[in-house]
């Protein structure tokens, strides 16, 4: 009969010194077998600020900023280990015979620092070679956050040669396997791009330091490997993070058609888009656990240290942030746990947080239509979804960083509030400019040339005032010669319909087909791409309407019929290039709102577009 085995064994974490006043090694206890075993986990605390039942070191607005900072790091610490330890319990359980190696693999594991007692790597041709890739990022990735990735990168890769089949070993691994892989979880998601390849790329990553590691020497050629292409361009792939408006955050906020649930999902939600945090920093966040910095003007900014980076985020608590944590303050959460230590739980619930937002923000009635596009294997298409549907506790980060920079607040300011090291991660993920974003931060920059004859921007001093009533306008008459000076038809079309964007899809259009330099020309994924962006813009909404209105009243008949011929042509290039139904008719819409259009013309130029729509949709 065969033996039984119990992995009974457990990891806990006590000072060096207890009653020292000095900041003391802590040591992780390892217990197996009867036997325990002490590693310095390469962190230290002050005896007085250790939680002794918790396992954890204190932070407080009663210690230093500096405290705080230290002991966040030594929690951090302790999260990875305990999560180490319990990927090395389920992969014993699958995986007996290296029970013996256990101690070794756990010292490891906690302090990477140390030397070696005896060096397992001997026998690495009797070690599976996800085991070696485990041990290649224990060591070579620096990181605790990203080490803890690739180690989640090695667990899918496991899983894969399993389900083929493949021998865990790395003898057996070369490109075709890699490729395979790659095909294999394209297979499993074919939307996924980029997480792919992270998971692809990461394995290689591993295995080339396996390759240089001396007592491994894998040489495992990894340089033939065709990596899957992610088509879509910058903005294609940030088509589907949509960033909420100032006036959609309200109607969020001002939502009270909602059940106890709904309403604390809420409140976490406006929390977000408010502060630019993520969801696992909100914990610190309602508990407090952030020092508070007095100001020399007598504001008040609050720092932490994010949980993801270890860096510190400072950020200023809006009015309605500090009423809402001032609420929970008195009465927690009752029906979302998402502000537990464990960040295991605080990943599970995240999903059914998401659906809760979802809920909301249909109920506020975020139902507009988003067009979006995706790469599913290696071609693009386009999608379409409500807006509510696209919402998750990731969109707050977007929503805060697109409206700071739209308000004004330069992106090397924000990053002090969202704890990026630099404004890169900003204008690649989480920046969504439209053209009048661009447009109006272009001529606010423009302005501020000053002595050039050339390079010179006319002040709009004589335009309407938007914000006086019709008696006062009255009083400030304005001559239709100034206004056209300084908006013309061509600017009049660009700023409220995209005329640009539509003009240039017309343009690579009329080249499909053509030969240049011997090539056949083929602009599909840069018409796809512009379709794109005039649709969103379709559904955004115009900030110069009221400057529009004021300019079309003013014109001349003749010069209004002219617009309106100029508008005509625009919607017919359209229909020509793609743009959808619901965009189109948005713009119509939008001309008859300005005054482009009265009622019979804008009963005219839709009729037109639906026979032309028809003719479109007949090939």
């Amino acid at each position: 009969m065969s033996e039984q085995v119990f992995l009974d064994f457990s990891l806990n974490f006590n000072l060096r010194q207890t009653k020292k006043n000095m900041p003391t090694i802590i040591y992780a206890l390892f217990t197996f077998r009867g036997r325990q075993y002490k590693v310095n986990i390469g962190a230290k605390v002050y005896p007085t600020q250790w939680n002794k039942r918790k396992q954890i070191a204190t932070i407080s607005n009663g210690q230093t900023r500096l405290d705080n900072r230290n002991n966040e790091i030594v929690n951090k610490k302790i999260r990875s280990l305990l999560a180490i330890f319990e990927e090395k319990k389920n992969y014993l359980c699958e995986n007996l015979e290296r029970i013996d190696f256990l101690f070794e693999e756990m010292r490891q594991a906690i302090n990477p620092n140390l030397k070696t007692r005896y060096t397992i790597m001997k026998d690495n041709n009797q070690l599976s070679a996800t085991l070696i890739l485990s041990q290649m990022a224990e060591k070579n990735i620096l990181s605790e956050n990203s080490r803890k990735i690739y180690l989640g990168y090695v667990t899918a890769f496991k899983e894969y040669l399993e389900a083929k089949g493949i021998s865990n070993s790395l003898a057996a691994i070369n490109t075709d396997v890699l490729e395979d892989y790659q095909q294999f979880l394209l297979d499993r998601n074919p939307t996924k791009i980029k997480t792919l390849l992270n998971k692809v790329k990461g394995i290689v990553t591993l295995i080339n330091h396996a390759n240089k590691d001396k007592a491994i020497k894998a040489n495992i050629n990894t340089n033939g490997i065709t990596y899957l292409e992610d088509k879509r361009s910058k903005e294609q792939k940030k088509s589907k993070q949509v960033p909420l408006t100032e006036g959609q955050l309200l109607a969020i906020y001002n939502c009270t058609d909602l059940n106890a649930k709904e309403s604390e999902a809420k409140d976490l939600f406006i929390c977000q888009c408010l502060l630019g945090q993520r969801i696992s920093d909100l914990p610190k966040i309602f508990k407090g656990e952030y020092t508070i910095t007095k100001l020399e003007d007598g504001n008040e900014v609050i720092s932490f240290i994010v949980q993801k980076t270890t860096e510190q985020a400072t950020l200023h608590l809006f009015p309605v942030v500090k009423e809402i944590l001032e609420r929970y303050k008195q009465t927690g959460f009752k029906h979302i746990d998402l502000l537990a230590e464990d960040e295991r739980i605080i990943s599970r619930n995240e999903a059914k947080l998401n659906k809760t937002i979802k809920q909301v923000c249909k109920k506020a009635g975020l139902d507009s239509d988003i067009n979006y596009v995706e790469q599913i294997g290696s071609n693009i298409v386009k999608k379409r979804k409500k807006l509510f549907e696209l919402i998750h506790t990731q969109t707050a980060r977007h929503t805060f960083i697109t409206l700071m920079c739209r308000f004004g607040v330069p992106k090397e300011d924000v990053i002090i509030a969202t704890a990026h090291t630099d404004t890169t991660m900003i204008d690649d993920v989480y920046l969504h400019e439209t053209v009048n974003d661009k447009g109006t931060r272009l001529i606010n920059s423009l302005k501020k040339i000053k002595g050039s004859t050339l390079f010179k921007i006319e002040e709009a001093n004589n335009m309407v005032d938007t914000t006086m009533n019709e008696e006062e306008t009255v009083k400030k008459p304005i001559s239709t010669a100034s206004v056209t000076n300084n908006i013309t038809f061509d600017t009049l079309l660009d700023t409220q319909f995209f005329a640009s964007k539509i003009n240039k899809a017309v343009e690579l259009q009329s080249q499909v087909g053509h030969l240049k330099n011997g090539k056949l020309c083929s602009y599909d994924n840069e018409i796809t791409s512009l379709v794109s962006e005039i649709e969103k813009f379709s559904q955004s909404s115009t900030s110069d309407s009221d400057v529009a209105k004021q300019y079309v009243k003013l014109l001349s008949v003749g010069k209004q019929s002219d617009l309106h011929d100029c508008f005509r042509e625009m919607i017919i290039k359209c229909v020509k290039i793609g743009i959808s139904k619901d965009a189109i008719m948005q713009f119509i819409n939008k001309a008859l709102e300005i005054g482009l259009l009265d009622n019979e013309r804008f009963t005219h130029i839709k009729e037109i577009t639906t026979a032309l729509l028809d003719k479109r949709n007949q090939g």
